[in-house]
């Protein structure tokens, strides 16, 4: 589940407090996508807030099917043990600036994947029998502009419902939308660090982040918007 339906949802988890970590006091724009439906397909254009969570839906798609995938797996240590450990192949490994940067251009079964981009980054782009995947090549630099091109995601017309579900849950009448554009505006007015941790960057995840997150539905041109308090 994408961390903005737990949030309206009401659903604390660790996955939504993590989401929020990177956050310093200020306001700041927060994930954007934008659903075309059309007879043979649902495009899906996101910022890489939504990198996860369409690669998992992909991924079911393809079930246990081999697929040629191509892209990096970022994270700051090395990761090849775990690579091992789940059966991935990757190429050559460079390290810049503490980030070990890991090339996959080989047949994979995707959701393999799965187990490992809820800890790291995974930027891959995917062709199969005309449904894509696809992300930039690098990650958006901090405090810096960007939109919602950094994945795409092409699925079959018959999981239109399931995308509804997922990203536009808000939305009450879908049956002749043709496109959804949703924003979201972060604003953090407190940081509530835990009581006597010591430990600056223990401190720092474990922190609350104190405010409240605009959210806009833009349905064929129709906006909705709604509000929701953070405390997460």
């Amino acid at each position: 589940m994408h961390f903005i339906k737990d949030l309206f949802q009401e659903n604390e988890t660790e996955h939504l407090h993590n989401k929020f970590i990177r956050y310093s006091r200020g306001e700041f724009v927060g994930p954007l996508l934008k659903l075309k439906f059309a007879k043979a397909n649902v495009k899906v254009y996101a910022s890489f807030h939504y990198t996860d969570e369409l690669l998992n839906l992909f991924a079911e798609k393809l079930g246990d099917k081999q697929v040629r995938a191509k892209g990096t797996v970022l994270w700051n240590k090395d990761l090849a043990p775990e690579f091992e450990e789940l059966g991935i192949k990757f190429g050559k490994v460079s390290k810049a600036r503490g980030i070990f940067k890991y090339t996959i251009d080989n047949d994979v079964v995707l959701k393999d994947f799965v187990k490992l981009m809820n800890k790291y980054h995974v930027l891959l782009n995917i062709k199969e029998e005309g449904l894509t995947y696809s992300t930039k090549k690098a990650l958006p630099k901090p405090n810096k502009e960007f939109g919602a091109d950094f994945c795409k995601l092409t699925l079959p017309t018959e999981m239109k419902d399931l995308i509804i579900d997922e990203f536009a849950f808000d939305l009450e009448n879908r049956d002749k939308v043709k496109q959804i554009e949703i924003s979201h505006n972060i604003k953090i007015t407190d940081i509530v660090l835990p009581e006597g941790e010591t430990d600056f960057e223990i401190a720092r995840r474990q922190a609350k982040r104190v405010g409240n997150i605009e959210r806009v539905l833009n349905v064929d041109g129709e906006e909705n918007l709604s509000q929701k308090e953070l405390n997460v």
